[in-house]
């Protein structure tokens, strides 16, 4: 079937704009309700820091200030903010195609330890390995996120679960691999070898981690940017994710959609594993991910699905994770805290009435 073009597309809409408004509401798009959420969330925190220390004044000044003390913290919270974006740019294409892809810790860790053994592997020079690597987590992440794909496609089984289980899953895998194939025989930790420095991603800021891997964020998020807002394939994706059927109608073959999506966003996240392994702990250690692909959801939500508006909120998040490093030097609060503050994030952002005006 002939794909429409946008004329027709412009007509169906109009001959139906209980669709269009409904698909309007299935992706939240107003920053102002983010910004709201976000103050809200931190608001909340500080009154639980009014209760959990005897001098919440200092701790929430280091949570919410501590990143800027010096280079090295600045250093730190770009080389978090990149990560997260990345993986936030991953649950972004899924969710603007419709699909809710969980899974995304997963990916990154499977990524993050493919990309670990081929640096270490691979003979050649440092920058054709890092690039190799990272093509490779992006492999490995759009390959574990292909079962979910194809049970969702051709079963239409619930995506949200069988990814979510797909990250027990992948943690195990991966644990099981390393103590018996990969690991340091000289460390004690699950862990591979540490990698030569000339497979290390360059560091901009040193001695902090703030390496090149911001560039690719950057690279990434001007391609989201004019493949959503620039490209009729980009209007048809995110059609196809918000109105399947009225896609359909419109002669889209919203499922071909749907899959390269779901593929696309499994290799972004993959790709965040590789650029954490390469840019910053410089090994394959078991925890290295602080959930930095259930902490992406969070910012794909606090931008609002925007590449610019995800950038923006990654690097807030960035902070807000360096400030509490800042935090417990200087008072008794806890770490956890951060994930406090994100479970409140995720709660306000989903609401689409906070900061809006009352829909229907």
């Amino acid at each position: 079937m002939t794909e429409p073009q946008d004329s027709e597309t412009a007509t169906a809409a109009r001959s139906f704009p209980g669709l269009v408004a409904t698909a309007r509401r299935v992706v939240p798009l107003g920053l102002f309700q983010s910004m709201v959420a976000i103050v809200l969330g931190i608001v909340i925190c500080f009154v639980i820091m009014l209760f959990a220390t005897a001098d919440p004044l200092v701790a929430f000044q280091a949570f919410t200030l501590g990143t800027f003390r010096n280079a090295y913290s600045i250093g730190s919270m770009i080389a978090i903010a990149s990560i997260l974006a990345v993986t936030a740019f991953a649950s972004t294409v899924a969710f603007r195609a419709g699909a809710f892809n969980i899974g995304t810790e997963g990916q990154l860790v499977l990524g993050g330890l493919t990309a670990a053994i081929i640096a270490e592997k691979l003979p050649g020079p440092g920058g054709l390995v890092q690039v190799i690597a990272l093509l490779g987590a992006m492999a490995a992440g759009a390959l574990w996120i292909a079962i979910p794909t194809v049970l969702r496609v051709r079963y239409r089984t619930n995506e949200i679960l069988t990814t979510l289980m797909a990250n027990y899953i992948a943690a195990d895998l991966a644990l099981f691999l390393v103590n018996q194939y990969f690991r340091d025989k000289g460390s004690g930790a699950v862990e591979t070898p540490p990698l030569d420095e000339s497979r290390w991603l360059l560091q901009i800021l040193p001695p902090s981690a703030a390496n090149i891997g911001v560039v690719v964020a950057l690279v990434l998020a001007g391609v989201l940017w004019l493949w959503f807002d620039r490209t009729r394939a980009g209007k048809r994706a995110e059609v196809s994710g918000l109105q399947p059927a009225f896609a359909e109608y419109l002669g889209i073959h919203s499922v071909s959609y749907l899959r390269n999506s779901m593929l696309i966003s499994g290799a972004l996240a993959g790709l965040g594993g590789g650029l954490a392994i390469l840019g910053i702990s410089h090994a394959y250690i078991d925890g290295f991910s602080p959930q930095y692909g259930f902490l992406g959801i969070t910012v794909a939500l606090i931008g609002r699905l925007r590449p610019v508006g995800v950038l923006v909120s990654a690097l807030l998040y960035a902070s807000l994770i360096t400030g509490a490093t800042a935090m417990q030097a200087v008072s008794d609060v806890p770490y956890s805290l951060v994930f406090v503050l994100q479970g409140i994030l995720i709660l306000l952002i989903t609401s689409q009435r906070i900061g809006g005006r009352r829909t229907a």
